[in-house]
């Protein structure tokens, strides 16, 4: 029974941080890159008005050939801004100059988040498949029944976890701001 108790204890911790980890309650060090000295944010301007980039907010940038960016912002030193892409977590640079559109936010968030509730449902409906299967006197039986307690709860957990990744996703685009650089347009000061 000792072992049953510890057992128990020990999913219900598990799936107590997966729930904090995954609601962003309890985050890792999420800015694991530091800006250079001198480097500091995107300002742009565009008829007196101006917009600031912080760093480490995502960015997109696309430009005037057609080749395109996307990660967290690092900074800018003189004519190079410096992002930190998303893909490869590498540092990449790109010539101001260069730089036709600049999107602050996450253009393209909704599938990305979709595909992150969709994993945070699968792993919600294994951790409490499984406390279910413990719960209900699953080890005196066998391993039988816990892949149908796993999908029991899947059942409901998975379709929450992409319906609230895409509401996520659909939020975090919608606050995506697009900046066209150009003469007549928005112009990168700093």
């Amino acid at each position: 029974m000792n072992n049953q108790k510890t057992l128990l204890v020990g999913l219900l911790v598990t799936a107590a941080a997966i729930v904090l980890f995954e609601t962003g309650t309890l985050r890792l060090d999420q800015n694991t890159f530091q800006a250079q000295a001198g480097m500091g944010g995107v300002v742009l301007e565009k008829s007196g008005e101006r917009a600031v980039i912080r760093a480490g907010d995502p960015v997109f940038i696309e430009g005037r050939n057609g080749n395109s960016l996307v990660g967290n912002l690092i900074g800018v030193d003189g004519e190079t801004i410096f992002v930190k892409d998303f893909k490869s977590d590498g540092e990449l640079a790109f010539i101001v100059s260069d730089i036709g559109r600049l999107v602050h936010g996450e253009p393209n968030a909704v599938g990305k988040y979709f595909l992150k509730g969709l994993l945070s449902g699968a792993m919600f409906g294994v951790a409490g498949g499984s406390a279910l299967w413990f719960l209900t006197g699953g080890v005196d039986y066998g391993l039988d029944g816990l892949p149908i307690c796993i999908g029991f709860v899947s059942v409901g957990t998975v379709p929450v976890g992409a319906l609230t990744g895409l509401i996520r996703g659909a939020i975090k685009q919608g606050k995506a701001v697009e900046y066209i650089i150009g003469p007549n347009d928005w112009q990168i000061v700093q």
